[in-house]
Parts: C-alpha cells; structure tokens; sequence
C-alpha cells in the first residue's frame, strides 16, 4: 500500500499542478516564469564557469587562506555569478578534495551567504521597473547562437547571455503573473497578522525554496508579489527570513555524497542560517526600526516598500555575520571535532581477510561538480588502490605482514622460513574483498563525470585511467602466480622451494622499493625505474641461466622448469604494471616525462 502511494504521489501533484494553471492563466504565467528564472540562472552558472576557463574555481581555490580573505572571495563570487548555492556547493567540493582548508570554507560560506544580497537590489533597484522582455529579447538570441559555437569562449559566453535573458524574461513573466490576479482575486487579503503570521510565511519561504533549489527565485517573487500588491510587507519580510532557511537544503542535499569534510560546509550553511534566522525572529522589531531608519536616512518614501526589502535582506545578513564571525574559529574546531578527516588505513594490520572490505575512500558525489576536485579526489583514491594492491600482492606471494618494515636482508631470511597454513591468504579472495570494489567505485565515478575537460585534465584523466587498470593487471599476475605457489611452496624438492623463495623474494624487494618511493624527490622517479628496470634484468638473466643449468643436471623436470618460467613471466608482469600503476600516481612527474617513463616500462 505505501508503495502505491509512493509511486502515485507525485503524477497526482503534477496533474494537479497542471489542473490549476488550466483555470488560472494567471497562474501558469507565473509558474512560467518561475521556471524560465531557475533555468537562466542555471545557464548563467554553466556559461560563467565555461567563460572563465575555470578562472572562478581557481580564484576560490586560492584565495581561501585565511578568514577574511575567504570572507571578500565569497561576497564578490556570489556577486558576479548571482548564486549563494554554486559558490557553496564548489565550497563543498573544494574541501571534500582537500584543495581548501576548514578555515576557508567557512569563511566563504559566511561571504556567500551575505553576496547573495545583491540580487536583491539589483531587482529592487531596477529589475522591476524596466521592461525586462524587451531586453532579454537580443540577449537570448546572441546567446543561442554563441552558445552553439565549439570553443570555449564563446561559448561561455553565449551561455552567460542566455542565461541573462531567461532571467529577464522569467521576471517580466512572474510581473505579469502576479499583476493578473489583481482582476482574479486578491492574495493581499490572506495576509496574516502577528507572530503566526511571522511563523507561517518563514515556512512558504523555506518550502518555496527547497520546491525550486534558489533563493533568488524565491525572492524575485517575493519582490514581484511586493510590487503587485499581493503581499504586505510584513509577511514580505518573513519570506525573506524563509528563504534563507530554505537555501540550506541544496548544501544538505550535497552534504549526503560528501565526505566528512565536505560536511563541514554544509554544518556551516545550516548554522548560520539558524543561528541568523533565530536571532533575527528574537530581533525583529529592532531590525525593522533600523529598516525604517536607514530608509528615511536615504530619503525614501514610505512606501518604498521594495527597496525596504532590499535593505533588511542585507541588514538581515549583516546582522547574522555579527553573530557568527566572532566564533568562526571556534566553530573551525568544532566542526573538525564533530567531523573528522577519515583515517588512511595502515600498510599493514594483521591478516587482509580479515579486515572489512574495502570500499572507495576518497571518491564522492560533490566531487563530481568540477574537474579540479573531481581529478584530486580520483588521484587520492588511486593512492589507496596502489596500496591495497602492494598488500594484495605481498598476501598472494605469502611475505610476511610487516614486509615495510623490514630490511633486504630480514627479507631473505624470511622467504626462506616455513609458512604456516594460517598466514596462507588466498589470492582470489582478497581481490574479490579488497580491490575489485574500489576499482568498481573508481569507474563509476568516473562514467558520471560529466563536466568539461581542459587537455591537460582529459591527460591526467587517461593517466589515472590506465593506472587503476595496471593495478588491478598486476594482482591479477599475482593471483595467477600463487597457483604454483600454493603447490611448490611445500615441496620436498629442495631446488624448486629455493626457485620459489627466489621469486618471493624478488616481489618482496620490489615492494620495498615501491615503500620508498615516498622518500624520494619527484626527480629521482626516473633514475628509480632505471635502476628498477636494470636489477630485473639482471635477476631474470641469472634465473634463467640458473633453471637451464638445473635441468641439465637433472635437479628439475620439463614440466617443473616450463612452471618457473611461466612463473618468472608472472612476476615480471606484476613488476611491470606495479611500477606502471605507481608512475601513474602523479608524484610530480612532469607529463612529457611520466610518457617518457611508461614507455620504458612498456619496454622492459
């Protein structure tokens, strides 16, 4: 029954919806125009990043190392692109994927929440007594046809115009809708007096706000009700109070596929906007006296009522900056108390398979708004996968558990000891637990990255790309490897034990090379894979010689020898894309020289 109910519940709102603008033109003029505002800003938003060749996310990005300069980036980004909402979902993005610290999320939180007030003005100001048709109509039609040109540019540009002339257009449709009720009947007389009439329209404006995800567009029909007469003031300015409540369910809605430090924004948005709207609710009379001061002191009339608005949408928020700003750092520490980074799992803890499965860490659905934050985030997660796969491979070739914090020579002491039963993990498995489900969670975010790519960023996509891919080959070598492994570790045979113990020891020490990488500069990345590259070499040069010189001494069969070669094959196969997968990390490596350096891994 309830999930008929949830299958019915919305055709039934949509055709009720569409039942009502068929008896009221009125009304769907005015759903029109709604619709039109929330899609040009959507185009304005979309044109502005493309315009700006990321120069918007750039700036954020960099200007975030301290309070008030984070403060100043958030007022003035939320001013040019009209959108509290973009600004603090890239906010939410940036410091999900570690390019901004708490500190500077939170100030350009409290920035974007107080830009947002320019639009308020802008329309006050102007927005409702030009013909607002009239000038949307060339905007509209440079903007399809800029919008319709390949480069980048232009088209931004196109986009940005189109999205300036929807908006226009979707306030000249909200004026004409709310002026034709005026013969249809008038909302003015549902005004309610007093602290429920306070309460009651703070719960339109927050509902309002949620329904069309703007708070722009709850006040531009806000405004444009002020205008026709069709709703007072008082009530006017509890919908104002509403709509900046109702602005924090986009950020909470983000927060859901954010990481913890993501979610400190979000925690950000929601407590200002409480902490503003309760204390404003506590102080509302003193505010609207300083409303009316402030509006006598600009020589406006009283009944102004627009421009009054205007003036306590940014009292509004002023006031709720003087009650946060004093405690931001407080709140810095809080938040980072309440929600802390999550914990890198260690290189080594006990037995793989008995640790839970592994799962994306690093990749999330906020993530996914820009390049930067998307191609961070997917670079942290291929660190964690290049990990596990270290792990993976070291538990397949059955190396001791603190293999990284041995010496070489602990090492070779070690492969030559028993393995008892218990410590024998088995290869298959651990994958299945332990990297297939983050691979599996590396591609499907990237199958759902669907923002535009400079060429330096579509290079290092393909990079982490083909990277994950060598990882994943590599334990793949592995398992195929414990096969024989797992039959000849035990055998009685003591030259085909110490061929074994050769080869473990071999994958050992290439771990331990790949341990310290970390220890390196980024310019000795090249001289370790040549060194890399000549000890392999080496060691399969001497294998080989020694297996031929053991089979004619008869100490192994044909089939025995044919097993070990398929088996050195393996290992060096793990090698290859072990190292391959580790180039692809991005550790500095210029990318002209981390191609030079794939390359010569291919040709090892």
């Amino acid at each position: 029954m309830e999930r008929s109910i949830g299958r019915i519940w919305f055709p039934a709102l949509l055709l009720l919806l569409l039942g009502l603008m068929i008896w009221s033109t009125e009304l769907a003029t005015l759903a029109a125009g709604v619709g039109l505002f929330v899609m040009g800003i959507g185009r304005l938003e979309e044109g502005f990043r493309a315009f700006s060749g990321g120069a918007l996310e750039r700036w954020l990005k960099w200007s975030t190392s301290s309070l008030w300069k984070s403060l100043l980036v958030g007022i003035v980004s939320t001013a040019a692109v009209q959108s509290s909402t973009l600004v603090t979902l890239l906010g939410i993005a940036f410091l999900s994927a570690g390019l901004i610290n708490t500190l500077g999320g939170v100030g350009l939180t409290l920035g974007a929440n107080l830009g947002t007030t320019s639009g308020a003005w802008l329309i006050a100001l102007a927005g409702l007594k030009l013909n607002m048709a009239q000038l949307s109509m060339p905007m509209l039609a440079f903007g399809v046809f800029l919008a319709r040109r390949e480069e980048a540019g232009w088209r931004g540009g196109g986009l940005a115009l189109l999205g300036i002339g929807l908006v226009f257009l979707g306030i000249d449709l909200m004026k004409a809708g709310f002026s034709g009720f005026e013969g249809a009947f008038d909302l003015a007389r549902f005004a309610v007096d007093g602290w429920a009439g306070v309460f009651l329209f703070v719960l339109i404006g927050a509902l309002a706000t949620v329904i069309m995800q703007s708070s722009h567009a709850t006040l531009v029909l806000t405004l444009a009700a002020l205008a026709a007469g069709q709703v007072n003031y008082d009530n006017a300015l509890a919908l104002v109070i509403g709509a900046n409540l109702g602005s924090t369910a986009t950020a909470l809605f983000a927060a859901i596929g954010s990481n913890n430090a993501g979610r400190r924004i979000a925690a950000t948005h929601l407590i200002f906007n409480l902490v503003t709207a309760g204390g404003a609710l506590l102080m509302l009379h003193p505010l609207v006296a300083a409303v009316e001061w402030l509006a006598q002191l600009a020589g406006l009339g009283s009944d102004e009522h627009m421009l009054k608005l205007a003036i306590f949408h940014t009292l509004y928020n002023v006031f709720g900056l003087a009650l946060t700003l004093p405690w931001a750092l407080l709140l810095v520490r809080l938040l980072e108390h309440w929600l802390p980074d999550e914990p890198r799992p260690p290189e080594a803890d006990g037995l793989l398979s008995e640790r839970p499965r592994a799962h994306g860490l690093y990749v999330n659905d906020s993530a996914l708004m820009h390049a930067d934050t998307a191609l961070k985030v997917l670079g942290q997660e291929l660190q964690h996968l290049a990990q596990l796969s270290r792990q993976v491979v070291g538990a397949a070739m059955y190396l001791p558990g603190n293999l990284a914090e041995m010496s070489t020579v602990q090492l070779h002491q070690a492969v030559r000891q028993p393995v008892p039963l218990a410590l024998r993990e088995d290869a298959d498995a651990l994958y299945e637990q332990h990297i297939k489900g983050v691979y599996a969670d590396m591609v499907d975010f990237m199958s759902r990255l669907d923002v535009s790519l400079l060429p330096e960023q579509q290079h290092a996509l393909l990079n982490t790309t083909m990277a994950a891919r060598d990882l994943v080959t590599a334990v793949k070598a592995a398992r195929h490897l414990q096969t024989n492994l797992r039959k000849h570790i035990d055998s009685p045979q003591p030259v085909l034990r110490e061929a074994y113990s050769r080869l473990r020891e071999q994958c050992g020490l290439l771990l331990l090379e790949l341990r310290d990488w970390a220890n390196h500069a980024d310019s000795d990345v090249a001289c370790l894979l040549q060194d890399s590259d000549a000890r392999a070499a080496l060691f399969t040069s001497d294998f080989q010689r020694t297996l031929q010189q053991q089979l004619r001494n008869r100490e192994l069969d044909g089939w025995q020898a044919t097993s070990l070669l398929n088996d050195l094959n393996y290992l060096d196969r793990i090698r290859r894309y072990l190292l391959r997968g580790h180039a692809g990390l991005g550790q500095g490596v210029p990318v002209d020289e981390q191609q030079r350096l794939e390359q010569a891994v291919n040709l090892a």
